[in-house]
């Protein structure tokens, strides 16, 4: 099930995505959210698709759990980098996006399962369900921005809290 609603997510997020093309597509800083977002739904499926592959042994799924984990980290923290280097308003307009407690919670539970389940514990597997729950929490409300942008005058009051 959770895989199949990745797949759904990722569907969700490329029309979101086609549906504001230009904008996103000229803003360096809403390309690299829409990389996050979709890191967020496919480290679900990847974790799925390990799980669900037969005749494993419980070490080597946690091994590919570990592997979801710390990849999708990497994925995130090379996104974050290319944020990094946005100019002030830039930065702003892509503030909506960024949850990295989240995101970090996401990726620790995805590690920690496989660790886990590496060690014999098959309970690893039930720290699955909150990871992908709060990935997916996380990428709609990014997909819900896409669709629909802050209005122009958000940025200003952004500015103005600052």
């Amino acid at each position: 099930m959770i895989g199949g609603s990745s797949a759904a997510l990722t569907g969700l997020l490329f029309v979101a995505v086609s549906l504001n093309a230009t904008r996103i597509a000229g803003h360096m800083g809403l390309r690299a959210s829409a990389a996050q977002t979709l890191v967020l739904f496919l480290a679900p499926l990847a974790a799925a698709a390990a799980v669900l592959a037969p005749g494993q042994l419980d070490p080597v799924v946690g091994g590919e759990l570990i592997a979801v984990g710390l990849g999708a980290s990497w994925s995130l923290l090379s996104i974050g980098r290319m944020k990094r280097g946005l100019d002030d308003d830039a930065r702003r307009l892509t503030d909506i996006f960024n949850r990295r407690v989240p995101n970090i919670f996401v990726m620790l539970l995805f590690v920690a399962s496989g660790i886990t389940l590496a060690f014999g514990a098959n309970e690893g597997l039930y720290l699955l369900l909150p990871a992908s729950l709060v990935a997916f929490l996380s990428g709609v409300l990014n997909a819900w921005h896409f669709l629909l942008p802050p209005p122009p005058e958000w940025a200003g009051k952004r500015k103005a809290r600052s």
